[in-house]
This record gives structure tokens, C-alpha cells and sequence, in this order.
């Protein structure tokens, strides 16, 4: 008996330990906050503070990523010291970062900026064109978009086999267009709503059955464009 309360109270020690152990390592995990302020045609630019220990630079971290198929292209990692007057309040005011990004060597297309510190995304996603068709688009788009998250897309087209001969006409009385409708759950993407999908800006006007959730159909003009595209799972924004 003697030999089990022993045993009992060894064991709530080691317990006891474990917990001020993880304790300890949670309150000393980096936290890091900050936000991308500019992405453009010379690099990424913004700011990061380790709240944890201010005095610090923060490790950043920018992912680039091609909108067209997900692909990420580049994880530049820099250290945020530079110094900026505005953020002198929050400490040393050295937290600051400038990257420079080989945009041209990615090719042309509509990248995603994001940025990491201590593993945690920083505010401010930015989306970038690379070649004058994806500059066009996105200064058609405006520059204020929204993520909705992550979307399975498909596509469609005018076919029997596709549309079931349904004469090209949207659920909201338009023709459907190449590059400019998509087919969505309208209690989900309200009709109307303009939405980037891999750099091109489209126009929520037409529905499905088999379109339910986060599912966004997209308009082709022929079978064997939808038959390339296939489905994909992509990152979709509305524009503001």
C-alpha cells in the first residue's frame, strides 16, 4: 500500500512537470504581427513584430503563388529590421521589410502574395500581374478583393452534353461568355457578384444542380476547354 501511494505521488510530480513544461513553451512561442503593405513591380514590402520580444527582428517569410494552377513559385525569406518611423511606438521601430521578387522570371500570370512570421499569416494578401493581359485584368478588377476561401471550380460549356441543349441563356436571362460567366450556388456567391478565379474576373449569373456549396462552375466555349480544365481546387476572391 505503502508502495502504491509512492508510486501515486512520483507520478502526479511527473505530471505536475510536464505541465509547467508546456506551460512555459507556450508562453514563450514566438507571436508574431504585421502586414504586408505593398506588393509591386520591384518587390514586397511591409512590417513584422516579434510581440514576444520586441527587440528582435522577425523571420519573414513571402510565399508567391501562381493564381492560374496553385503552383507556388518562390518562399523568399528576409528579416524584418529595416527601421520606419510609424512603428517606433511598438519598441525599436526596426521592423520593417523590403524583398526584392524576380517577377519576370515566374512568367506572365496573376500571383498571390502572402506572407509568414513564426508560422502565423501576416494581414494584407496582395495580388500581383506579371505581362500586360494579367495587369489588364486585375486594373479591371479594382484592387480591393476579398478571399472567400478555397472553391472546387469546374466548367462547362454551351454542349448538349454539358448543358443539355439549354440554348445559352443564364439563369439570370444573360448569355453565358467565355471569360466572363460562372455558375454558382446563389446562396452562397450571391447573382451578381464579380469574382477573380486565377486572375480572370468573372460575373456570377448562372446556376446548376450539381452546383451546391463552395462549387463554382466556369463557362467555356467549347467541350474541349472544359475537358482540359477539369477541376481544380483554387483560392477564389470577390471583388469589391
Amino acid at each position: 500500500m505503502k508502495r502504491t501511494s509512492q508510486i501515486q505521488r512520483f507520478l502526479g510530480t511527473l505530471l505536475m512537470m510536464a505541465f509547467f513544461l508546456i506551460s512555459t513553451f507556450s508562453t514563450s512561442a514566438a507571436q508574431t504581427a504585421g502586414i504586408i503593405d505593398n506588393a509591386d513591380e520591384s518587390g514586397v514590402r511591409g512590417w513584422a513584430i516579434n510581440t514576444t520580444d520586441p527587440a528582435a527582428a522577425a523571420e519573414v517569410k513571402v510565399v508567391i503563388t501562381n493564381q492560374a494552377n496553385g503552383q507556388t513559385v518562390a518562399e523568399l525569406i528576409t528579416n524584418a529590421s529595416q527601421y520606419r518611423e510609424d512603428l517606433v511606438s511598438h519598441g525599436t521601430g526596426n521592423y520593417g521589410f523590403d524583398i526584392p521578387v524576380p517577377w519576370s522570371s515566374y512568367g506572365d500570370g496573376t500571383y498571390l502574395v502572402e506572407a509568414y512570421g513564426a508560422g502565423q499569416k501576416l494581414s494584407g494578401t496582395r495580388i500581383h500581374p506579371v505581362g500586360d493581359l494579367a495587369a489588364a485584368n486585375l486594373q479591371n478588377s479594382s484592387s480591393s478583393l476579398r478571399s472567400l476561401g478555397v472553391f472546387r471550380t469546374t466548367a462547362y460549356c454551351p454542349c448538349r452534353k454539358c448543358s443539355g441543349g439549354w440554348g445559352g441563356r443564364t439563369s439570370t436571362g444573360t448569355i453565358a461568355a467565355a471569360n466572363h460567366t460562372i455558375s454558382v450556388d446563389p446562396r452562397v456567391i450571391p447573382y451578381g457578384s464579380r469574382i477573380m478565379i486565377g486572375g480572370v474576373v468573372y460575373t456570377a449569373e448562372d446556376c446548376g444542380g450539381g452546383v451546391k456549396g463552395n462549387h463554382i462552375d466556369i463557362f467555356f466555349n467549347t467541350h474541349g476547354e472544359t475537358r482540359a480544365y477539369g477541376s481544380r481546387n483554387v483560392e477564389v476572391y470577390l471583388v469589391q
